[in-house]
C-alpha cells in the first residue's frame, strides 16, 4: 500500500475488529469511529466524529451491509452522525470508498463527486468466500435451535442462488434429506442434476408440511401466511435473506412457530477468516 494511504473504518462488527488489529500489526495507519475493539491499540486513531474520522485518511471502509435501514450505518453504537447522508455529504474526490451492499443512492453520490467506490458483496471472489461463511453459520444455527439431528434429516431450501447452493452441499454433507424448491426451471435442473429432490416454488403449497428445517435465501415474501398455518409445530425456519428476508414472523409468533431471520452470520461465525477476505480486497486494490 502506497504510504499515505490511511485507513479509516466507519461502524462495523467483529469482522471490522479483526481487519483492524490485523492492518495494524502489518503497520498501516487506522483510525475508527462506532467500532469498540478490545484490548489496547495505541497505535489505533480513535476518532470523535464521522467528519474527523474522514479527516484522517482516504480509504473508507463501511461495514457490510453499508446500511439495513439507508439511514444509519451499520454499527453496534448508537451514534447521531455516523449516517448514510453524513457520509456522502463528507466524501471528497481523496477518497476511496469500500464496503457491502453499495446501494443506488451512494453509487450515484459517489460517481457525482469523483470517489471511487468498490461493493465487496459485487466481487465474485468475495460473494463466494463469503457464503461458504454464511452456509457454516446457518447449520450452527440449525443445530443450536433443533432437537434433532440435521443428519437424516429432511431439509428444505427455498432459492438456489450462491448462497443456497453452497448451504445445500454443506448439508448434503452431513447426509441429511435436501430438496430445492425454486421457481427457474434451470435452477431446478442443475440442482436435479447434483442429486438434490427438486421442487417447484409454484407447489410449495402442496408439500411444505414435510419438512424440519426450511432455510429462505429468497428476498421476498415467500413464506407467508397461509403457508405458515400449514406448519406442523416442530418445524424450524432459518431465513438468511436480505432484511426483512421473505418470512412472515408475525405468522410464525400467531402460530407458534419457530422462526429466525439470521443475517450477519460471517460476521457472527467467522469473523477473523472474512476479515482476511476483505484485508486482502482493500490492499489489492490500493497497493
Amino acid at each position: 500500500m502506497k504510504e499515505n494511504n490511511r485507513i479509516v473504518f466507519l461502524g462495523g462488527d467483529l469482522r471490522q475488529c479483526y481487519m483492524v488489529r490485523k492492518l495494524v500489526a502489518q503497520g498501516y495507519l487506522v483510525a475508527t469511529y462506532g467500532l469498540e475493539i478490545e484490548g489496547q491499540y495505541d497505535l489505533i486513531y480513535r476518532a470523535s466524529s464521522l467528519k474527523s474520522a474522514l479527516n484522517f485518511g482516504n480509504i473508507i471502509v463501511c461495514p457490510v451491509p453499508i446500511s439495513h435501514d439507508k439511514v444509519m450505518i451499520t454499527c453496534e453504537q448508537k451514534l447521531e452522525d455516523l449516517t448514510v447522508e453524513n457520509l456522502l455529504n463528507n466524501l471528497n474526490e481523496n477518497h476511496i470508498l469500500f464496503g457491502g451492499v453499495v446501494y443506488s443512492a451512494i453509487q450515484e453520490a459517489c460517481n457525482s463527486k469523483q470517489v471511487p467506490w468498490h461493493d465487496f458483496m459485487q466481487m465474485e471472489s468475495v460473494s463466494i468466500k463469503n457464503a461458504i461463511a454464511t452456509a457454516e453459520g446457518t447449520i450452527v444455527e440449525a443445530i443450536r435451535q433443533s432437537k434433532i439431528n440435521l443428519h437424516g434429516s429432511s431439509c428444505l431450501i427455498l432459492g438456489y442462488g450462491r448462497c443456497a447452493k453452497v448451504l445445500a452441499d454443506k448439508l448434503k454433507g452431513l447426509q441429511a434429506n435436501v430438496t430445492i424448491c425454486a421457481r427457474s426451471e434451470e435452477a431446478l435442473a442443475y440442482a436435479d442434476a447434483l442429486g438434490f429432490q427438486t421442487l417447484p416454488l409454484k407447489e410449495l403449497s402442496q408439500s411444505i408440511t414435510k419438512y424440519s428445517f426450511l432455510f429462505n435465501t429468497i428476498p421476498y415474501m415467500v413464506l407467508d401466511e397461509p403457508l405458515i398455518k400449514q406448519l406442523n409445530k416442530e418445524v424450524i425456519i432459518i431465513d438468511i435473506a436480505s432484511k426483512p428476508g421473505g418470512t412472515d414472523f408475525e405468522a410464525c409468533k400467531e402460530y407458534g412457530i419457530r422462526a429466525s431471520l439470521c443475517l450477519g452470520l460471517p460476521g457472527k461465525y467467522a469473523p477473523e477468516t472474512s476479515a482476511d477476505i476483505l484485508n486482502n480486497v482493500i490492499l489489492s486494490v490500493t497497493d
